[in-house]
């Protein structure tokens, strides 16, 4: 799979902020972004002179990169952003299904009128994004509609697991291909979801989680078989 370069990210350091957490999300957004592409070498000296700062702070990123699935660290050769193969798509994506239809479950005795409101919110995002065919519109909505719930359930441990998982470059990049072909049956299940989270329909909620990340493999496993 092939990824357009998107136009350069420069590096803004806030002073109110740790330096290497800035300059984990910043290579996290390039690289979910494009701006850096499957196997690609991070080259140290390079990030260096970019950022404007030492050698330590971006060692210490790539180890926070490494840990969410984003990056390989290669001893004696450097830090490589991770190869997507069908191996990591078949692993990711049982484990997210099951994990986040947990999350909805759990989060449904305790999800406040103000947090379905977000929900309805972020699903009239997506809804414009997918008219508009913009899928960073829709992603980014997409993101907030799922976090409301996963948060919600209170589970910190699932919190986090569930963060890494959606963090990773395979969710990104395969998302894509999913729902640029997809946004009519990708709105009407989370417009299904949603209902259910109102109604407290705890059984068809967890179902319908589980079944529309499930479906996303299928197709995508179809779409690699097709590229051979």
């Amino acid at each position: 799979m092939t990824t357009s370069k998107v136009k350069r990210r420069e590096f803004s350091p806030q002073y109110s902020i740790p330096l290497v957490e800035q300059i984990t999300e910043f290579l996290t957004q390039a690289i979910m972004d494009g701006q850096f592409e499957s196997g690609e070498r991070l080259v140290e000296n390079e990030l260096q002179r970019r950022f404007g700062v030492s050698r330590s702070p971006i060692r210490e990123s790539f180890r926070v990169l490494e840990k969410k699935g984003l990056v390989n660290n290669v001893p004696r050769k450097g830090t490589y952003v991770r190869k997507i193969t069908q191996k990591d798509i078949e692993e990711n994506f049982p484990v997210r299904a099951n994990l986040e239809s947990l999350a909805a479950r759990l989060a449904l005795p305790h999800l406040h009128p103000q947090e379905i409101e977000k929900m309805e919110s972020a699903f009239a995002r997506m809804k414009d994004g997918a008219k508009q065919n913009d899928f960073k519109l829709y992603l980014k909505y997409h993101t907030q509609y799922h976090e409301v719930f996963i948060r919600a359930s209170g589970n910190d441990t699932l919190i986090e697991i569930l963060e890494n998982l959606r963090n990773q470059a395979i969710w990104f990049r395969y998302s894509y291909l999913y729902v640029q072909e997809s946004y009519e049956y990708a709105i009407k299940v989370h417009r299904k979801i949603l209902d259910c989270f109102i109604k407290k329909d705890a059984d068809q909620l967890e179902r319908l989680v589980k079944e529309h990340i499930l479906i996303a493999l299928d197709r995508f496993i179809q779409f690699l078989a097709s590229q051979k």
